[in-house]
């Protein structure tokens, strides 16, 4: 008995020192990887007023550094080419977790298959194994049945065939980083002949998947109690909008979740020249569509007070003060302030609820217009 509990122990000893030797490929692991988006965040490293989720939708048509830029406020894009909402919900809630929160979400949607099932969008596993080493990525591992708990102990069960891949990694022609996290494809996809698509497909939501439904309330989960903007971004596909998929959205969404749709109107998106293929932009496409998306925004973000003061030197366009308006309004109050600024109309005053200077120097909307939400 002596002998068998003896020969228990040093094979115990051994297994234990032969399996530790493996760590040295988790931690070679990640320095391997060319996109360290993901441990960034894990690192806390990822504190952004405004973030991009999505698809390669969101990837490619969304350029981060154009909306920072433009709104001078701080923005990454943190869309994964063939990711699903339950991956989106993933990045979200480990934003949340290891980072400071961002005031604003925009989630590029996949028309029509954000909730239907779909082969080329998927939970992105592969972009959790190389990161095996954190307890955070295994515990999520273990949480949708990749990993089993003993992985919480033993390297062997934790580690991935990922992990013995140590050869460093190089971005392709198709998913290189912007330093902003953008992916935008400055060319047309080749051997891919394309035409526009008049008709609107039928949205069958009884194919819709329990699972991306459940991870689509999460989303949103997430932003409402953390107070966090959220925005479902429609993009534009060389087809018709799908307002069928539109209203399923709508349906499913919380009142206090908002909308960004391309304008269909617009002639640009009828001409292949500014598309990779029938559901990508190309860079040219991505700048047009992004800069839709700023000027949505500039009706919703406060800006810092030295890009107005920028704007209205550029501009050269007249400025009304409150003693302005004194003069040919009478005595003025916050209330009709508010009134004022909230009057929407292409001949009457729409006002700035932010203060130049002592003075309160408000912009026509008509010049400019930002309101008080949600950067404070």
């Amino acid at each position: 008995m002596k002998k068998f509990l003896t020969q228990i122990l040093l094979f115990s000893s051994v297994f234990f020192l032969f399996d530790k030797l493996f760590y040295a490929f988790l931690l070679v692991s990640p320095s391997m990887e060319k996109d360290k988006r993901l441990e960034l965040v894990l690192n806390g490293k990822m504190n952004k007023d405004i973030v991009v989720l999505g698809s390669s939708r969101g990837a490619r048509n969304i350029i981060a550094s154009q909306i920072g830029d433009s709104l001078n406020v701080s923005s990454y894009n943190l869309s994964y080419p063939g990711s699903n909402i339950e991956f989106h919900e993933f990045l979200l809630r480990s934003l949340i977790t290891h980072n400071k929160k961002p005031k604003l979400v925009l989630l590029a949607l996949d028309d029509p298959y954000e909730l239907l099932p779909n082969e080329s969008i998927t939970f992105r596993l592969d972009r959790l194994y190389p990161l095996a080493k954190y307890k955070y990525i295994n515990d999520e591992m273990i949480k949708r049945g990749e990993k089993n708990f003993l992985s919480k102990f033993f390297i062997l069960s934790r580690i991935n065939k990922k992990n013995f891949d140590i050869r460093r990694k190089s971005f392709t022609t198709l998913d290189t980083l912007m330093h902003c996290g953008s992916m935008p494809i400055s060319f047309q996809r080749k051997n891919r002949q394309f035409t526009f698509q008049n008709d609107v497909q039928k949205y069958e939501k009884e194919s819709e998947l329990p699972e991306k439904i459940r991870a689509f309330d999460r989303l949103q989960d997430l932003c409402l109690h953390n107070n966090i903007k959220l925005y479902l971004v429609y993009s534009p596909n060389f087809k018709n909008h799908n307002s069928r998929f539109e209203t399923r959205i709508q349906k499913l969404s919380h009142p206090a979740v908002s909308y960004i749709r391309y304008d269909t109107k617009n002639s640009i998106y009828l001409n292949k020249d500014y598309f990779y293929d029938q559901s990508h932009l190309k860079k040219n496409g991505a700048i047009i569509f992004t800069d839709e998306i700023i000027k949505h925004l500039k009706g919703e973000v406060r800006l810092p007070k030295t890009l107005l003061d920028k704007e209205l030197r550029k501009s050269g366009r007249p400025i009304v003060t409150r003693n302005m308006l004194r003069g040919t309004l009478g005595c003025m109050n916050r209330t009709v302030f508010q009134d004022l600024r909230t009057y929407n109309s292409d001949t009457g005053f729409g006002l700035l609820d932010y203060f130049l200077a002592e003075d309160q120097t408000f912009l026509p909307e008509k010049f400019f217009y930002v309101s008080s939400f949600p950067f404070h």
